[in-house]
């Protein structure tokens, strides 16, 4: 029998909410820090110095064990549980299925960079909630916010944050070892920035930003970018949801849907990586001049992790999914252009790209090469990727992942099919 008790109040989780959004809640609601919940709830793989402590791979997946364990000394249903993870995105986002991606639970979120793993994006409205235990305890920290194709609220209407307006470090960003910074402090609220500004992040007496994340205001931008944004957001979300079609469009050709979040960074991936070429794809001034900027934040933040970390060439700043939403959307909106075109026409629409692909060089054309012949892309677009002809059945079945399945023509072009 376990030792652990039931705690002696418990929350009901939050519509999307995330684990750790539901156990700073459930921590604040009981007057404790963080990490006493993690470990009166039986959730810590350590049972020593770090028994206080969840790691970041614990988001994805609980083992059976300790998830009748969390559901019984939290008081939640076992039928709730899993929903405060990642995994069951798996079925309709191909970068959290483990049997596409071919890697274990405890590793699925290991140096997968089409997910928010270390920190998140947040909407500061939802944040401050809507009903009175919202208000006391903070609202949903969502677990839709670590998906990089969720980039806007619909409900407040405004592009999702991606940093702390105060001290600029990003939502809940981990410092240190725990998914939850700060994770011994009892003092914050949820909704405050737990980011250690001056000192140690493991110092209890280290300077914490803490400004309200809920009170940061919302980007900024022009109401055709974000109506722009809103219509792209609703299509993919269609596609993220688990009673949405179970295929969709590829450059002309029928996959599955999970696999398209892997196709569809790709192509924006090539399109950050080779910028400026795609410039005559984007639809208005307002996404260039984001585009650009976003162009120069990666180009510096690749020479900062170069710098910090030797001779490796981190040149997957230049081409991993933005963490800032309207650089995100700017660079989707082609991609996603592209995607719901005819093979024909993407061809047409990718010349500049692959002409500035052929120029390049050294690690900046290994990286694209890699891309472009990237396992998990869907074999229409592997073969249109690395063949740079229209897409035949031949060949899509020169891959053998290609070969258990019936492959077929979009019977839709420009949209999603219905």
């Amino acid at each position: 029998m376990s030792s652990l008790r039931p705690l002696p109040r418990s929350l009901a989780p939050l519509p999307d909410e995330s684990l750790a959004g539901f156990l700073l809640r459930l921590a604040h609601h009981n007057n404790v820090s963080p990490g006493m919940i993690v470990r009166h709830t039986g959730l810590s793989t350590h049972r020593t110095a770090l028994i206080e402590h969840i790691s970041v791979s614990q988001q994805y997946l609980q083992t059976p064990e300790q998830a009748v364990e969390f559901a019984r000394t939290t008081r939640l249903g076992q039928d709730e549980v899993p929903n405060l993870f990642l995994a069951p995105f798996g079925s309709r986002y191909g970068p959290l299925d483990g049997s596409l991606m071919r890697r274990p639970p405890e590793r699925i979120l290991h140096s997968n960079r089409d997910v928010f793993r270390h920190w998140s994006r947040f909407c500061p409205g939802c944040l401050a909630g809507d009903s009175d235990i919202e208000r006391a305890h903070g609202g949903s920290w969502k677990r839709l916010w670590r998906l990089p194709p969720v980039f806007v609220c619909f409900t407040h209407r405004c592009f999702l944050r991606h940093s702390c307006s105060e001290c600029g470090h990003l939502g809940l960003e981990v410092q240190g070892f725990s998914l939850i910074p700060r994770i011994k402090d009892e003092d914050l609220h949820p909704n405050q920035c737990r980011t250690v500004v001056d000192g140690a992040p493991d110092r209890l007496n280290a300077s914490v930003c803490g400004a309200r994340q809920d009170e940061a205001p919302t980007p900024a931008c022009s109401e055709a970018f974000l109506e722009t944004a809103l219509g792209l957001q609703r299509e993919l979300l269609e596609v993220l949801n688990p009673d949405g079609p179970e295929e969709t469009s590829s450059i002309g050709w029928m996959i599955d849907a999970n696999q398209y979040f892997i196709d569809l960074h790709t192509i924006a991936g090539l399109i950050t990586l080779t910028w400026p070429a795609a410039r005559d794809l984007v639809i208005s001034d307002e996404h260039t001049q984001i585009l650009e900027h976003d162009a120069l934040r990666r180009e510096e933040r690749r020479h900062r992790l170069q710098g910090e970390r030797g001779k490796f060439h981190h040149f997957h700043a230049l081409a991993s999914p933005a963490a800032d939403s309207m650089a995100y959307a700017a660079a989707t909106t082609i991609a996603h252009q592209i995607l719901q075109s005819t093979d024909l026409r993407a061809q047409a629409m990718l010349a500049p790209v692959y002409a500035h692909l052929h120029k390049l060089q050294g690690p900046v054309k290994a990286t694209a090469d890699r891309m472009r012949n990237f396992p998990r892309n869907s074999p229409p677009l592997r073969s249109f990727l690395t063949r740079g002809t229209p897409v035949t059945i031949t060949g899509i079945q020169r891959y053998a992942t290609a070969r258990d399945r019936e492959w077929r023509p979009s019977p839709v072009v420009g949209g999603l099919p219905r």
